[in-house]
Parts: C-alpha cells; structure tokens; sequence
C-alpha cells in the first residue's frame, strides 16, 4: 500500500482528469500541491497575479472544451482570483478554482489570510465546497469537474485546508473516481423539432445568430450543413465566431442590425438574450419576428421575450435533426434575402475600407485594424483585449476556425488578454498567438508577458495606444464635452520598452506603413514581441463610433 498526501491526491485527480497544466501564483498554502504536480508530470505554470491565473485557467478550458485549473492561496489570492471566475461564468467556461485554507483547526481563530471563501465564489460558480477531509479530496475535486462539465458549462471552486494538504492516506482509502463524467447530448423531440421544421420553412426573411454555444457543442459542421439546407444567413458571436469560415457562402458580419430588425424568423443558436442582442426585444429585433432559441441551458429559454419555441439540448445533435428534416428549395426561396444581406455586405465593407484607406498620423484606428487582418492567417489565434480598439479589429479580422478568436465574453473584463495569450501558446505551440490590446487594458495583466518570456512562448501583442481608456472617453466628451473629461485619459506610455525590459522584443510605431511589415517580423520570431502602435485618439469618434455598454 502507497500512501500519497493530499497534495500528490490533488495532483493525481487532475492528470486523471486530463489536466496537463495548472496556473497559479505561489504560497505555503497550496505547496503540497506544487509537489504533487512534479510527481504526476502536471506542469505548473506560475504567472504574476492570481486575476491572470483564472483568467489562463479559463482559456485553457475554452481551447480544450475541457477543464482549466487555476490554484490560489487562501485570503488575497482567492479574492484576487474572483474577477476570473466571474468572466469564466458568464463565459460559460469550465474553470476549477482549487484555493488553499487554514488548518481545519485554527478555523475561527484569525488565523493568516482566512476569510470566509466558499459563499464569496459560491454566487459566481456552479458549485463551491470546502473540503473536509484528506481521503475526500479525490472525490470532491471529481464531483467539482462534473459539475462544471455538465449541462451548461461553469466555473467551480474547491476550498483545501493546508493540514489536509500535507496529510498523508493510504491510496486505498482514497481512491480516485473514474467514469464520473457523462454529457448526453439531448436531441429534440418530434413535437419541438416539427414546429422549428414549420418555422423555418415558412421563413422569407430568416436570420441565424450562432453563439458561444454552437462552439461548446462542437457544432461548427453541422451549422454549415443546417445553414446551406435553409439557405439561411448566419451571424456568429463571443466563442461562436469562427464557425463558419469568412468565405461560407451563408456567412455574414457587417449587416446584423439591419437583418435583425428586418427578419420574420430568428434562430438563436447557444447565446443569451443579453446586452449583445438588444434583450431579444424591439427596436433590435423586429416587432413582429418569430424567434426560437436552442440552448443547452432551459433557463435562457424565454429570458427576455417570450419565444415562438425553444428547445433544450445539444445543438450539434439538433441541427443535424433538422438538415434531415428541412424541405428542400429553400435557398431557392430566401434568395432574394440574401440577395439584398449580400448587397448590403458589400456596402458596409467598402465604408470601412475607405475609412482604412489612409496614411494619417497618428494612425487610424481603421488602418491599423486593416493591417492586422492582412497578417492573420488561418493558423493565427487571435486574442482581443480592449475597447474601441479590439471593436474596430473585429470588424476586419477574419476568423475562420472555431476557437481562433477568443474575447472575454459578456462580462466585458479587461485585463484578459495576456494571460490568454499565455494558454494559448502553452496548448497551441505551432501556431501563431496574436494578442490585439487597448493601451488600458494592456496595464491591468500586461506583466504577464514575462511570464511568456520565463515559459519560452513566443507570442505577439500589438497594442492600439490611442492614449486612454477610449471607449468610455468618447462618449464622455460626446455627453460632457472636451473641458469635462476626468479619469479617461493616460500617457502615450512606452510599453515596448516595459517588455524589452522583461525580457522581450519592442518596437514603437507612428507610421502606419511600418506596421505590416512589423507584425510579419513578429509573428516569424521565437520571441515575445510588443509592437506599440500610437493612435489618433479622435480618430474612432470623429467616424460617428461611439459606444457605452449601458
């Protein structure tokens, strides 16, 4: 008989699990841990702050459709770590936040860095416990990664106090669960599947928005297939973009607020009914449109507006149902539809070029986003972090894979972008990582591009400076004026130098021809490079782009 403590028992359960990384920030607490992950070959990834420990936990599980795991000391570092467990909730992501405790017997004490943690995450998470014992932490940390694998993926959180950490068990007392993990993927039924059949097959003016969850459901085959039956436009967003490619024949970007306010029909494929599409409800979607929803989670089912149908389950399994079921001639019948989106399309996207087309200095936030896009390629993972910036980026950048673009989702959070970076590169190393930051957002996590350069991940961040926290100050000068702004404004600070200084490669650029030529070098280099772009800093609101998220 073996006997393992209960950090080897940690360690242990997540190579199990598939697990081959854990990000944290170290501390006594949660060392056991550290020594258990030598033992089973889990690498540690130990970053500059316990916000960007979540936050590469996060992408990791994104990128794998699996669990990601970051590990927190007690105190400070849970509270730090809580910014990334709500961006993973509300991203839908399957983050395992494993946090360090006090002794079970100093408990109530004041003992270092206690607070009370398991009802702090518990709002924010699928699940939070507080382990009790040392032969249980196999079975709890198993029962987290079930629940947060399960149905509508989430984030959970698993309290461990430090003496069960360093106690030691026989293995036999704790074994490690197997087979715990099991994701039906529900089809739907006769009745649901026949009305969305009816539907769509009496749609002149039908608009599919895919999101997030047609990515989850590893879905991307089956929409392409839905999509061409039906003859239907698609607009993808968050972790839906990219599934279908920008060359798809039923793939749209630039018209959605026009096709939403026009259409008779609306799928909404595995995103909420949220901010992003206007709560479902008039004047972004049209007031007579029909619209049905499939989602794993039957609690989204109705958020907002009522719906004509909607059906819980998996939305691979469902549209393939309905590539079965759908009549054929329908291209033949929606074509002046798309006919006019196509029309349409194609006007947006000349708008944007010519507002691209210029040599201005400082740069244009719409040229520098035209010279991103050209250095994109299909093997390019593409992180966005900022405002303005990343909203212009978007509108260029083709994505044309599931997962090559990732964002933090609807909560909005700064700060991600490095640390998803990070995760990026440690899954993906054949592949080239590009993070697109705002100069603001660069500051919250920017110090983990050191942790690139200690990991050997080279990675390129270019970063749009246009000197502030843009998307909140242009509408602050819009609704106050010029002499009434306060707290939006930064130097024009050299980044470059900070990363040259951790270790990195930097560049300064003013003249918007040096800045293809620039991320081509960047992105060919085993190194981390930070290419600092100054931009005009009236540049997106004199184009009439103003945006507050209210």
């Amino acid at each position: 008989m073996a006997e393992l403590t209960g950090g080897h028992l940690v360690a242990r359960t997540l190579r199990q699990a598939g697990v081959r990384h854990v990000f944290t920030l170290c501390g006594g607490d949660i060392l056991p841990i550290y020594d258990g992950c030598l033992s089973e070959n889990v690498a540690v990834v130990d970053v500059r702050h316990e916000q960007a420990a979540a936050h590469a936990g996060d992408a990791y599980a994104r990128l794998t459709r699996g669990i990601g795991v970051a590990l927190v000391v007690p105190g400070p570092g849970v509270t730090d770590a809580v910014t990334g467990v709500a961006n993973a909730y509300a991203a839908r992501s399957p983050l395992l936040l494993i946090g360090g405790a006090a002794p079970l017997g100093l408990r109530g004490l004041g003992a270092l860095q206690e607070t009370e943690q398991v009802a702090l995450l518990r709002p924010i998470t699928k699940g939070a416990w507080s382990v009790a014992e040392t032969r249980q932490i196999p079975e709890v940390l198993t029962t987290a990664i079930r629940t947060a694998l399960s149905g509508r993926p989430g984030p959970v959180f698993v309290e461990i106090p430090v003496d069960l950490l360093l106690a030691a068990v026989e293995d036999r007392l704790a074994p490690i669960p197997t087979g715990y993990v099991h994701r039906p993927r529900g089809a739907a039924d006769p009745d649901g599947l026949a009305l969305l059949e009816t539907l769509l097959a009496d749609a002149e003016r039908p608009v599919v928005m895919a999101g997030g969850g047609v990515y989850w459901d590893d879905a991307a085959k089956s929409l392409a297939l839905f999509a061409e039956r039906a003859g239907a436009p698609v607009f993808m967003n968050g972790a839906g973009r990219g599934v279908l490619g920008t060359d798809h024949p039923n793939a749209f970007f630039h018209t959605r607020g026009w096709a939403l306010g026009h259409a008779d029909v609306v799928l909404v494929l595995g995103t909420p009914l949220d901010f992003r599409l206007g709560y479902g409800r008039p004047p972004t979607f049209a007031e007579d449109a029909r619209v049905a929803m499939i989602d794993v989670d039957p609690v989204e089912l109705g958020r907002n507006r009522p719906l004509e149908l909607g059906i819980s389950g998996d939305i691979d399994i469902i549209l393939r149902q309905l590539v079965d079921a759908l009549p054929k001639g329908l291209p033949d019948r929606v074509a002046p539809w798309l006919a006019e989106l196509r029309r349409r399309e194609g006007e947006a996207r000349g708008k944007l070029d010519e507002l691209a087309a210029t040599d201005a200095r400082p740069i244009s936030h719409y040229r520098w986003a035209r010279e991103i896009a050209g250095a994109v390629t299909r093997d390019t993972i593409v992180v966005g972090d900022g405002g303005d910036v990343v909203n212009c980026v978007a509108k260029f950048v083709p994505v044309d894979r599931p997962g090559q673009w990732l964002d933090p989702g609807p909560l909005g959070c700064l700060g991600v972008g490095p640390p998803f970076a990070v995760a990026a590169k440690l899954l993906r190393p054949d592949q080239r990582v590009l993070l697109v930051s705002g100069d603001g957002a660069f500051g919250l996590n920017g110090m983990e591009l050191e942790t690139a350069v200690r990991f050997g991940l080279p990675l390129t961040c270019i970063i749009g400076n246009d000197g502030g926290w843009g998307q909140i100050r242009s509408p602050q000068v819009s609704f106050f004026g010029e002499t009434r702004t306060v707290a939006t404004s930064l130097p024009t600070t050299r980044y470059d130098l900070m990363v040259e200084a951790l270790g990195g490669r930097g560049a300064l650029i003013t003249d918007p021809r040096e800045i293809g030529p620039a991320l081509a070098r960047a992105l060919a280099a085993d190194e981390v490079w930070c290419l600092n772009v100054v931009l005009d800093p009236a540049a997106y609101r004199k184009s009439g782009q103003v945006s507050m998220a209210i």
